[in-house]
């Protein structure tokens, strides 16, 4: 499996985890934010359960979590 993190922004990045479910999103989401440093990443899932217990784990974490549905999946906006 390969990360799909790609950079959108000037301090943003995209992580794609569609298609996965637990725990690879998971997985997939730390190794991009230890890619990505202080950057914001966006992590697009369409797993439901990744998109209700991603955002508790990495607030856990430290970090600042923001999440949005849209469509037929979630955006979940995370930074430090």
């Amino acid at each position: 499996m390969e990360l799909k993190l790609k950079q959108v922004g000037e301090n943003t990045y995209e992580l794609d985890v569609r298609g996965n479910t637990c725990p690879f999103p998971q997985i997939f989401t730390e190794l991009a934010l230890k890619k990505v440093g202080d950057a914001v990443l966006e992590v697009i899932t369409d797993n439901p359960p990744s998109a209700r217990d991603l955002p508790l784990v990495l607030k856990k974490k430290g970090y600042q979590v923001e999440t949005a549905k849209e469509g037929d999946h979630w955006r979940i906006r995370i930074w430090k």
